[in-house]
């Protein structure tokens, strides 16, 4: 297996570009979801009913998402980063295909919802499956101090993802009719992942097994059941990166997926005004994920982490306030600075988080923490915050639960190791302080 070090330029487009192109794929949904999908795939139902079944394919996504953290890590760390990853980029792409060629509910019936559900499923398995690989390619490349920039590279892909499928929708809502929208328009976005994916292909295939994971595997030092492994003998390293990321990931959806579907339904916004909090989202957690990283170097990752939970805590309230104005200006503040919090937080947390975890178990561990959060933040968060509305008819609810996430996640964010206690960790110290 090959150990030939890989430029920095490289390892930075192999796992930036692929992890926007899945970002991408997995955008469009939730954005779909939030403006679309209930009349397209749940007609019959009431207009809450069918916004909370659309979010729940949505969360159907990122409940299988642990699943294919354990499948895919499994591989990725048993036969490599590299060929998991472009594995894990094909059946995104492939998934995200076939729901732009769907059949609607006014086609075939029932069995629409159902075949999305299925689709869904894939696209959650093959994320599941990514963003830990994406870390760990730029991690494991990394010299020994340029762990936190190197991991940034990864979640540089969100931001992206998120901007490219925003301004396809924006395109969109803005030069086709609301019926148009409806009917035909809404598949484009998803189609379009046919010509970004072998992009993402090319940039993969053409990169390096990462050094670490060629050492382990010539020396034999793969776990048999890396997931039993870290159940086992790592379950607090799991513990904590999970709790670390969980805060991000409830504000980062609500105050996006979500966001679109309450200011649009409940306040009575235009889609042409709303669609932009997404590109503000994007560009403001992209800025402030490169933040972070640089604060880190002053205060250390671990530092970073924590002031970002205590600003996603503080901003909770203010945030919700400010929707409630109906005000654009204010909406786009209140978007754009809880994005703040979360681009300092999510950049420095890649590195911190896969660096708890020997080698032999990195995948696993860092993809299920990940995806355990997103489970809980993501997939549960937009669903619980509808539900609080519709039985409340106020977002303060919403604005307690993301307070009280926040929380939690300030006390991993404190638990975390300072890096020096982490960083080249062997299996044998490992196993000695297990």
């Amino acid at each position: 297996m090959s150990t030939t070090a890989t430029p920095a330029g490289r390892i930075a487009a192999a796992s930036f570009v692929g992890t926007a192109i899945e970002w991408y794929d997995y955008f469009i949904y939730g954005t779909a979801s939030a403006l679309v999908f209930n009349e397209v795939f749940f007609p019959d139902s009431d207009p809450l009913v069918g916004t909370l079944l659309s979010f729940a394919t949505l969360a159907v996504g990122f409940i299988v998402r642990p699943l294919g953290a354990i499948v895919f890590g499994h591989f990725g760390d048993r036969w490599g980063r590299k060929s998991t990853l472009v594995v894990t980029l094909l059946a995104m792409g492939i998934a995200t295909f076939l729901i732009g060629v769907l059949p609607t509910y006014a086609t075939i019936g029932v069995a629409a919802p159902i075949l999305l559900v299925v689709l869904r499923l894939l696209q959650g398995l093959a994320v599941g499956g990514e963003w830990g690989g994406a870390v760990l390619i730029a991690t494991e490349n990394a010299p020994e101090r340029k762990k936190t920039l190197y991991g940034s590279f990864a979640q540089f892909g969100s931001p992206g993802g998120l901007l490219v499928a925003t301004v396809v929708f924006t395109v969109l809502s803005n030069t086709v009719s609301a019926d148009s929208l409806q009917s035909w328009a809404w598949r484009i976005p998803f189609l379009l992942s046919a010509l970004l994916v072998p992009l993402g292909l090319f940039i993969r295939l053409k990169m390096a097994e990462t050094p670490e994971y060629a050492k382990a595997a010539e020396r034999q030092e793969q776990t048999r059941v890396p997931f039993l492994r870290v159940l086992t003998k790592e379950f607090r390293p799991a513990l904590i990166g999970t709790l670390s990321f969980t805060g991000v990931f409830l504000t980062y959806y609500l105050l996006t997926s979500f966001v679109l579907t309450y200011a649009t339904k409940t306040l009575g916004m235009p889609t042409s005004i709303t669609l932009p909090a997404n590109l503000i989202a994007a560009v403001s957690e992209g800025a402030f994920i490169y933040v972070g990283v640089l604060l880190a170097k002053r205060m250390t990752a671990r530092g970073v982490a924590i002031v970002s939970a205590f600003g996603l805590l503080l901003w909770a309230a203010p945030a919700f306030a400010l929707m409630h104005t109906r005000e654009p200006f204010l909406l786009y503040v209140a978007v754009g600075v809880a994005m703040v919090f979360v681009g300092t937080s999510y950049g420095v947390l890649a590195g911190e988080v896969a660096e708890l975890f020997t080698r032999e178990v990195r995948y696993t561990g860092t993809s299920l923490c990940y995806h355990l959060a997103g489970m809980i933040g993501g997939g549960f968060g937009p669903i619980i915050a509808t539900y609080l509305l519709s039985r409340t008819g106020s977002s303060w609810p919403v604005a307690a639960l993301t307070a009280v996430v926040s929380l939690l996640m300030a006390l991993a964010c404190f638990a975390l190791p300072k890096r020096e206690s982490v960083r080249g960790r062997t299996p044998a110290k490992a196993e000695a302080s297990a």
